[in-house]
């Protein structure tokens, strides 16, 4: 195992072929967008090029990747994952590839390395971002359907360029999608804006059964798997819901329990500056960003459980980060 340039991986592409692309579990805009650009300039510049079906993907997202979705029988020689940090965010198709990943293509600072070859560039803000550079070294042209990809990856994973961690080359990335083609406006507003009257009635449940913790600068959301499927919300409705928890002021830790279908509970925690939300994540077995992590608890482990364990996770960082 190595780590690589971007000249590097995109060399590696170039001589590659019979390419495979592999998106993780539950994927968003930023592993969908990777996987759709990067899958679509393989095959301008003439490579025979798949991404693997996942079996999570969601309407909002189909789009990017189901053109390019890999035969049955398609045998791959290389193995490329987008935005991936971890052999455990495989989905349950991609996981006779543990062990044969041979470029990693990611911006996760907690990233375990488990390719041949590892691209992580953790001060990036989305993946987006790596993906854009590859792309462009790698000879092909930025066509208004991978600036879309690209666009999408780069907003969805920056909350529409809000988070902290938009970078220069975040918003310089996209600005080359726009000069491209790509209708940012109407990307945006199809992203960020529109509501389905599912994501209308869990936003109100949020704030209705908001819970706070340390002086009201922890904010913990419940998604009972009753109300989910009551309100028929599916994973486009429950995207980026997370980051309402950080929305009321004076909340510094932003903390989201969700009831999976198969009885998992995951947590996603958003954070200001004063808090790491990897760190409180890590100890629950979980990992992400400074301010935008999370972890899906063990199957024998109830919501309730859980809120007791992401609490007191979040209270011993307080405690060290404070001394």
């Amino acid at each position: 195992m190595s780590n690589v340039s971007v000249i590097e991986a995109a060399e590696l592409l170039i001589k590659a072929d019979n390419i495979l692309i592999i998106t993780h579990r539950r994927p968003d805009g930023d592993t969908t967008g990777c996987a759709g650009a990067l899958c679509r300039a393989l095959c301008q510049i003439g490579k025979n090029a798949y991404i693997l079906e996942n079996p999570d993907i969601t309407k909002r997202y189909k789009p990017l990747i189901e053109p390019y979705k890999a035969p049955e029988n398609f045998e791959p020689n290389f193995v490329v994952t987008t935005d991936i940090a971890d052999i455990n965010l495989f989905t349950p198709n991609a996981e006779k590839y543990i062990g044969k990943i041979d470029l990693v293509l990611d911006h996760h600072k907690s990233n375990s390395n488990f390719g041949k070859y590892n691209l992580v560039r953790a001060n990036a803000g989305a993946c987006g971002e790596v993906i854009l550079d590859v792309i462009e070294h790698m000879g092909a042209s930025l066509t208004t359907d991978i600036a879309e990809c690209i666009y999408i990856a780069l907003s969805t994973d920056t909350g529409c360029f809000k988070f902290s961690n938009t970078t220069p080359d975040t918003l310089r990335g996209a600005a080359k999608c726009l000069e491209a083609g790509v209708d940012g406006g109407e990307i945006n507003r199809a992203l960020f804006e529109v509501k389905t009257w599912a994501r209308f009635q869990m936003e109100r449940i949020i704030f209705d059964t908001m819970q706070f913790e340390n002086d009201k600068k922890v904010a913990i959301a419940k998604l009972y798997r009753k109300d989910i499927d009551k309100t028929g919300a599916d994973m486009d409705d429950l995207d980026s819901i997370a980051s309402l928890t950080r929305q009321i002021e004076g909340v510094e830790v932003g903390i989201t329990l969700t009831e999976n279908k198969d009885l998992t509970v995951k947590a996603s925690v958003r954070t200001t500056k004063e808090v790491d939300a990897s760190a409180i994540c890590a100890k629950c077995g979980g990992g992400g960003h400074i301010r935008a992590a999370g972890a899906t608890f063990d199957k024998n482990i109830d919501i309730e459980t859980a809120y007791k364990m992401i609490v007191n996770a979040t209270m011993e960082v307080y405690r060290e980060t404070n001394g």
